[in-house]
């Protein structure tokens, strides 16, 4: 039997493909906060990836963004390959290759980061 999540889960998912980072924020922080599981850490390892990219594409970051990414990749990194029909290793994929493009960056370019999707979500029947 499939994982069953919750439809807020997939309205935040939809919005972290968007690159609407702060209310997938406050989307996820709505789950944790009410997820008594060991799913409440699942819902935080996305959370704080969200985070790490508001930190990136809206403050322009680095040391904020980076911080978040690794902290969500460690808790993503407890979790199977799909969740929910969510295909979690390509999101654990992705943010690691953010990581080392954001590592690799100079300031300017970090600055001209725009609130733009910089992963996609991708989901396995």
């Amino acid at each position: 039997m499939a994982l069953s999540l919750p439809s807020a889960f997939y309205d935040a998912l939809a919005l972290l493909h968007a690159g609407e980072y702060f209310e997938c924020h406050e989307v996820l922080e709505e789950l944790w906060r009410q997820e008594p599981t060991s799913l409440r850490l699942f819902y935080q390892g996305i959370l704080q990836v969200a985070v790490g990219c508001y930190h990136l594409t809206v403050r322009h970051n680095r040391r904020g963004g980076v911080s978040k990414l690794r902290e969500g990749l460690e808790k993503l990194r407890q979790f199977p390959a799909v969740m929910g029909m969510l295909d979690v290793d390509d999101l654990r994929q992705q943010v690691q290759a953010l990581l080392e493009k954001v590592q690799e960056m100079n300031d300017d370019e970090l600055a001209n980061l725009q609130e733009k999707s910089l992963l996609s979500v991708r989901y396995l029947a």
